[in-house]
């Protein structure tokens, strides 16, 4: 008799167990999905800090989104020594214009533990695209460019796309770079945080 309790008491430890891991977390739910864009609400990838429960849901009027998107621009180095590289911007007007609403409908969706995760696709060779993260914290947009599609030049035989071993963000004037300890040391030059208020 004994032994039947204890099994019992083991399946009813198990099912608790395992029933409230499942209702913590849900798999990734896609926001949007198209040729161009891709919007899914998911964890934190492994290998960033962890900084949940983020601000979520939080509501950003897409025309608010759209500035902050605009506002991105990343400078690459250069291969050539002693060239100064020009200043880019991360997405195309129209692609920050497609992105915008998307990523503001999925803050507003997203679960405290959960980030959007973005990937567009370049409007002229759809194969290359930008990838990325953006959550909300303390009325701040973070976004974080996990790939970043690099100007492609035409060859004489093919079109191929520039390897460029470096890039970074360029922060505006509100904004700033994630840094990892006080006084802007161990900065991640792929993150940018945007005050919202």
């Amino acid at each position: 008799m004994r032994s039947f309790i204890a099994r019992g008491g083991i399946a009813v430890a198990l099912f608790l167990a395992l029933g409230s891991s499942s209702c913590s977390t849900r798999p990734n739910l896609v926001i949007h999905q198209s040729d161009a864009i891709s919007i899914v609400l998911r964890e934190m990838p492994a290998g960033y800090p962890s900084l949940e429960p983020y601000t979520h849901p939080y509501e950003i009027p897409p025309q608010v989104t759209l500035s902050i998107l605009e506002s991105l621009r990343y400078t690459a180095s250069s291969a050539l020594p002693f060239s100064q590289a020009q200043p880019r911007h991360v997405l195309t007007r129209h692609q920050a214009e497609s992105l915008a609403p998307q990523l503001s409908k999925a803050l507003g969706q997203a679960l405290s533990q959960e980030v959007v995760a973005f990937s567009l696709a370049d409007e002229e060779k759809p194969n290359r695209r930008t990838k990325g993260l953006a959550f909300v914290l303390h009325d701040e947009l973070h976004v974080i460019i996990e790939e970043l599609q690099q100007p492609s030049y035409q060859g004489e035989q093919k079109t191929y796309q520039q390897q460029v071993p470096k890039w970074e963000l360029l922060p505006g004037d509100t904004q700033r770079h994630y840094a990892s300890r006080p006084g802007g040391k161990g900065r991640i030059t792929s993150w940018i945080i945007t005050p919202l208020r």
